[in-house]
């Protein structure tokens, strides 16, 4: 719901030529994701290492899930509507994707891992041809 709310606003914008920026909130709450940030990990550009975004990750003692975001930063075009996406999956589990043409972030997506490692993986698109990929794998409980 707050993404389509950040995608109407955003479109609101360049209808009416408005200056306006909308940067998500640092708290997990502000990507959707319940729980405690458990950690951060750039997505950097193949080409020049600039963060075109951050994975967000966080765990909820309450439900056992973990969920994860990825968040454009200012280099990675911030309300520029382009590729962006997330998965998130527990060691011999499927992943859970959300993947799609997003001017702020991809996600949230969560998984059950309670005794297994949770891995993530993330892409974002920005102008000019530049993109990042990056995976991880770790946070095993």
């Amino acid at each position: 719901m707050l993404k389509r709310a950040m995608v109407v606003l955003t479109s609101l914008a360049a209808i009416t030529g408005g200056a306006m920026v909308i940067a998500p909130s640092a708290s997990a709450a502000g990507f959707g994701c319940p729980g405690s940030q458990i950690d951060v990990y750039p997505v950097t550009d193949a080409n020049n290492g600039t963060t075109l975004s951050n994975i967000f990750l966080y765990y909820d003692s309450a439900t056992g899930k973990n969920c994860a975001s990825n968040v454009r930063t200012s280099a990675g075009g911030t309300g520029t509507a382009a590729r962006i996406s997330i998965s998130i999956w527990a060691d011999g589990g499927s992943a859970v994707t959300d993947n799609g043409i997003y001017a702020q972030y991809a996600g949230p997506v969560s998984t059950y891992a309670a005794g297994k490692c949770i891995n993530v993986k993330a892409i974002t698109y920005a102008s000019g041809g530049r993109y990042g990929l990056v995976q991880r794998n770790g946070h095993c409980g």
